[in-house]
């Protein structure tokens, strides 16, 4: 890789820390946060509703708007499309950071959802990068991801029991700002393929889902964001119940998962370089059902350093997970429809960040905080089942010759 490309992938990795730390300071502690915002009067199943809402509400904007993100990097540019949807961001943590109700909270997660920045950044570093080591650049934006969520938590549970966090959505909406000024003028647009063609209708995209190698790498993908996503929204819940009246209760919560977005920080570009020259489908396979037997044992945990070490092997483990499923995607597709196979892969895992809330809202209730977290077990258990052998993707209706 010559060192312009490599110079845009490091730039697109820290980019990528920023607005991930944007997107998960109030993950953790969302119900917290909003039991704040309500007043004091609201209830903890009320706050639990809307947290699960807010929790769902980027997932809903993503599934609006991530699976034209490919369609528009390859029609307009990558780079516009990238300035375009950082501002949409920018947009999305203002409104956050001032919101006086939960109206206007939920409005800009839906914001936040809408601006498909994680799937444009994505489509951006495969397509920069040199195929031979394009599993690594995966690896190093999943550490990235892991950075962010791993302050953004950190800080979000301190600043919610000391202070207060919307300064921090603040700083995080000025930091994108001004990557955006900094990627207008030194960003440039990478070389077209040979091909200029692109998934321009609905019965061509439909082409991709007809694909059953595919369709089971989406589902897999689905199922472990789903998965972890389920995990966030009932984790503090869980941590509540099990030491009840404890102090700093959102440091705590905020540190643990911190332990969990570290061990994916260091875990990434292990993963990464092993993609590159060893089976990633074994390796998500095996990752996934490591997961579900950490996520499995948290009910039986009785101290929170049992906690923290299952956060920790369970976020070695989810490091391997989606980078590996669009490291096979990537070397599957032909490289013009390469940014919308990424974008329908990336929008399968937005819908379950989606679902993994939502099925916690209707678990929770009957099974409570404990019970629930098998939930979360069995859907990387799931995953790991559907993608128990190798996709064999063939893309058949599109060729490098198109």
């Amino acid at each position: 890789m010559s060192a312009r490309p490599k110079l845009a992938v490091a730039t697109l990795i820290g980019c990528q820390a920023a607005i991930t730390m944007g997107l998960m300071v109030l993950v953790p502690i969302m119900p917290l946060f909003l039991r704040d915002l309500m007043g004091n009067g609201v209830s903890a199943a009320e706050a639990t509703r809307w947290s699960s809402v807010a929790l769902a509400a980027p997932g809903v904007g993503a599934l609006l708007c991530a699976p034209f993100a490919g369609r528009w990097c390859e029609r307009y540019g990558y780079r516009r499309t990238l300035l375009m949807s950082l501002s949409v961001f920018v947009a999305s943590m203002t409104a956050m950071a001032l919101s006086g109700d939960v109206g206007t909270f939920i409005a800009g997660r839906l914001l936040q959802g809408a601006s498909a920045v994680s799937v444009i950044v994505t489509a951006f570093i495969s397509r920069v990068s040199d195929p031979s080591s394009r599993g690594r650049s995966l690896g190093l934006q999943e550490s990235a991801v892991a950075a962010g969520a791993l302050v953004g938590p950190l800080l979000g549970g301190v600043l919610q029991d000391f202070w207060s966090v919307r300064p921090l959505l603040l700083a995080v909406a000025a930091c994108t700002g001004l990557a955006v000024l900094v990627f207008a003028s030194n960003l440039r647009e990478p070389t077209a393929p040979s091909s200029t063609a692109y998934i321009g209708t609905g019965g061509t995209r439909r082409t991709l889902f007809a694909d059953p190698g595919f369709r089971r790498l989406l589902i897999a993908g689905g199922l472990t964001q789903a998965g972890a996503f389920a995990l966030v929204n009932v984790f503090a819940l869980f941590i509540e119940a099990r030491f009840a009246g404890i102090t700093s209760l959102a440091s705590k919560i905020g540190f643990l998962h911190s332990l969990g977005w570290f061990a994916t920080l260091v875990a990434g570009p292990f993963w990464g370089a092993r993609n590159d020259r060893r089976n990633p489908t074994r390796q998500f396979v095996g990752t996934a059902l490591a997961c579900a037997g950490a996520l499995s044992l948290l009910p039986f945990a009785t101290e929170l350093w049992q906690i923290g070490l299952l956060r920790i092997a369970q976020g070695a483990c989810f490091a391997a997970l989606a980078q590996s499923v669009l490291l096979l995607c990537c070397r599957s597709a032909p490289t013009q429809i390469q940014a919308s196979v990424i974008a329908t892969a990336k929008s399968a895992m937005v819908a379950g960040q989606f679902l993994g809330p939502l099925a916690v809202l209707v678990v929770l209730p009957f099974a409570g905080p404990a019970a629930t977290l098998w939930l979360t077990a069995a859907m990387f258990l799931c995953a790991a089942l559907v993608v128990r052998t190798e996709p064999v993707m063939r893309f058949s209706s599109f060729s490098e010759s198109r």
